[in-house]
């Protein structure tokens, strides 16, 4: 599993607001600060605006939804990635590996998704500044 450019921008993003504890910033500002993509980040900012991780405040920019504390990495990568399966097969059964429920590796797979989300879930942005 590989994150995208998405989810770095996100936790540069996030983080960046974190740091200013309770402060908003433009995106502009947060392009520039961390050297990244203006036009990119936008569409980042609108994900997670989606996602309720930000709010957006009218000629100020956005600030966090949340404390740092109770934003965890997970939430975020969720926001921009929509879905954290590892394989395919551990997707709804709809959308999944037509083999799964045969399959011998499944399970092992799906004990890895489990510990990978607890780990995600248990980092926090506080951890990440």
């Amino acid at each position: 599993m590989q994150f995208s450019k998405a989810s770095e921008y996100a936790i540069l993003g996030l983080t960046h607001l974190a740091r200013k504890k309770d402060q908003s910033a433009s995106v502009s500002e947060i392009a520039r600060d961390e050297k990244l993509s203006l036009y990119f980040l936008r569409n980042v900012f609108q994900k997670l605006k989606s996602a309720k991780l930000v709010e957006s405040v009218r000629g100020r920019g956005y600030s966090l939804n949340e404390k740092p504390k109770n934003i965890s990495l997970k939430n975020v990568l969720i926001a921009v990635e929509q879905k954290l399966e590892i394989h395919a097969c551990l997707l709804k059964k709809e959308h999944g590996c037509a083999r799964a429920r045969n399959c011998k590796i499944v399970s092992k797979l799906a004990k890895v998704q489990e510990r990978l989300l607890a780990d995600l879930e248990r980092i926090r942005l506080t951890d990440l500044i």
